[in-house]
């Protein structure tokens, strides 16, 4: 075969692929749909102002930490009047040096500008204060007024003794808390 005849056939061959690729290029390109790949890989949820992962925020007062929320994931709502958490967890230490910390799989937080007004705990809140640990399924907590509210069945354990329940209700400041059903 003379040298001009493999010219030939490698232009031929080469003016295929180069035509293959440029078809298969422009069927990708109008077939694709980039709703689905821009919220897989912008991470956007619809009716969100923000979305963040590995969240952080701590509270300080005249100098002084006051609790430190992490979380896996943090979504603000449009109106930016709530903020929802996955993995919450919460770290506090009360005036007599007690350690309290919560923790639980999904957190609505309501929010008042920067203010928080209402946490709504859900999927199986763990509350932990010193040396007791309280479990329940859903609980609520108005910090204004420092109630928790534990609507469903609640476990307390710690410093040998386990109590159950069905409905607590208390503020955490006063350390006062009672349990409404099958006690």
């Amino acid at each position: 075969m003379s040298p001009r005849r493999v010219a030939r056939a490698l232009a031929a061959l080469g003016a295929v692929v180069l035509l293959t690729v440029a078809v298969l290029t422009t069927w990708v390109i109008h077939r694709r749909d980039t709703k689905p790949s821009l919220k897989d890989v912008a991470g956007l949820v619809p009716d969100a102002f923000l979305r963040a992962q590995k969240f952080q925020w701590t509270q300080i007062k005249a100098g002084k930490t006051q609790w430190k929320l992490n979380a896996r994931d943090a979504t603000y709502s449009g109106d930016r009047s709530s903020v929802t958490l996955t993995d919450a967890n919460i770290q506090s230490t009360t005036d007599d040096g007690k350690q309290v910390s919560v923790a639980a799989p999904r957190a609505v937080i309501f929010l008042d500008g920067t203010d928080i007004k209402r946490a709504e705990l859900s999927g199986g809140a763990t509350i932990r204060y010193g040396e007791f640990e309280l479990v329940t399924d859903n609980a609520s907590f108005s910090p204004m007024s420092n109630d928790v509210d534990a609507p469903g069945p609640v476990t307390l354990t710690g410093d040998g003794v386990r109590i159950t329940g069905v409905g607590l209700f208390g503020n955490a400041k006063t350390r006062q808390f009672e349990l409404r059903q099958q006690v």
